[in-house]
């Protein structure tokens, strides 16, 4: 049985965003950035790279990289020291340095207005069609 889905008008929209970071990350990567390994299969999920626990940076596309089920679930984890190398050389040095000060920065509170950051990722997702 699935857990049934929260009505709160906030995380309805942190649903949106997420759907419309992966569909910005499609767009955008057009595949799984870790492609060039191989066993990539047709799921394809945006893999946030700092938590998504952390509001600064949920909604934020330096954040987000494409990857298949695969790697996102199963290779990932098995290889973490390969994994965080081969994704630092694909996202380059100034959004990697962006996202190690964006770490440093978890323990920050941070308060979102949600549906502003839906609206930029739309905008955003305009931008590619």
């Amino acid at each position: 049985m699935l857990p049934k889905q929260s009505k709160n008008p906030t995380a309805q929209t942190k649903r949106r965003i997420q759907a419309l970071l992966r569909e910005i990350a499609i767009k955008r990567d057009k595949r799984c950035v870790l492609h060039q390994l191989g066993h990539c299969n047709d799921i394809l999920q945006a893999e946030h790279l700092n938590s998504r626990q952390y509001s600064h940076t949920y909604g934020d596309m330096r954040n987000i990289v494409l990857l298949c089920q695969y790697h996102h679930i199963f290779w990932k984890p098995q290889h973490p020291i390969e994994y965080a190398a081969l994704i630092q050389q694909i996202v380059g040095k100034q959004r990697w340095d962006w996202l190690q000060l964006a770490i440093l920065d978890n323990g920050r509170p941070h308060k979102m207005d949600w549906g502003l950051v839906e609206l930029a990722l739309i905008r955003e997702l305009k931008s590619y069609e």
